[in-house]
Order: structure tokens, then C-alpha cells, then sequence
């Protein structure tokens, strides 16, 4: 009875262990998160780049800059809910 109990309890956390796998695949793309800080930062002066792309804990952390505007900074988007957050910026 106890071995029987054991192996159900093995093959739980297995099986729970292989569902949670597909949880660290982005709902968000990088072109998506690109496309939300290109929108969240263009302005009638100037066109924003993007000079970099890194993930760090289920985010994206996007390096911009707006060389006619003298604007730059770095965002971060989640990778789940596509939520901006600014970390800096700054005006010339």
C-alpha cells in the first residue's frame, strides 16, 4: 500500500513538473515588446531605434534612443502581459 502511494506520488510531481515547462514560453514576442516601445515613445520630432534587446526574469529590457529629439532610455517589458515599465530616460 505505502509503494503504491509513493509511485502516485512520484508520478504527480513528474507530471506537475512537465506542465510547468511550457509557463516560461513568452506570451509576448521581441518584435511585439519592440512594437510597444516604438509606440510608447514616438513623438511628432524624431524617430525612435532600438539599439538593444536582453531578457532578464521573464522581461525584455529594451535599450532606445531618439537621436533628433536628444531623448534615450531603457524599458522594460513583461514577457507575460506585455506590461511597460520605464526603468531611465533621459533629455538632453
Amino acid at each position: 500500500m505505502n509503494k503504491m502511494i509513493m509511485v502516485c506520488l512520484f508520478l504527480v510531481v513528474i507530471l506537475s513538473g512537465c506542465m510547468n515547462m511550457n509557463s516560461n514560453v513568452p506570451e509576448i514576442s521581441e518584435a511585439e515588446a519592440k512594437q510597444i516601445v516604438l509606440g510608447s515613445h514616438t513623438q511628432d520630432i524624431g524617430e525612435v531605434e532600438i539599439i538593444s534587446v536582453t531578457t532578464k526574469s521573464n522581461k525584455y529590457i529594451i535599450e532606445w534612443e531618439n537621436k533628433e529629439n536628444c531623448e534615450n532610455g531603457t524599458d522594460s517589458i513583461s514577457m507575460k502581459s506585455g506590461v511597460i515599465k520605464m526603468i531611465e530616460a533621459s533629455i538632453c
